[in-house]
């Protein structure tokens, strides 16, 4: 997922930002916000996460079973 993509998810489900407050705090267009939210909702949908983060740590499906 890229990086604006995820600004966005990120600052819809953990910020609770509107889409309005998205587009404001980012300075970019609502329809930019509305076609990177589908993008990013799509991505989740169809591709497994393959690794966890923890407090800053990145932690991959092998380090955990150590």
């Amino acid at each position: 997922m890229s990086s604006a993509d995820r600004d966005c998810l990120l600052l819809f489900a953990w910020g609770d930002f509107t889409y309005k407050q998205i587009a404001q705090s980012l300075d970019i267009p609502i329809g930019t916000v509305r076609s990177r939210m589908n993008r990013a909702r799509r991505i989740l949908r169809t591709e497994p996460l393959s690794e966890e983060v923890h407090h800053g740590q990145t932690h991959f499906a092998s380090d955990s079973a150590q």
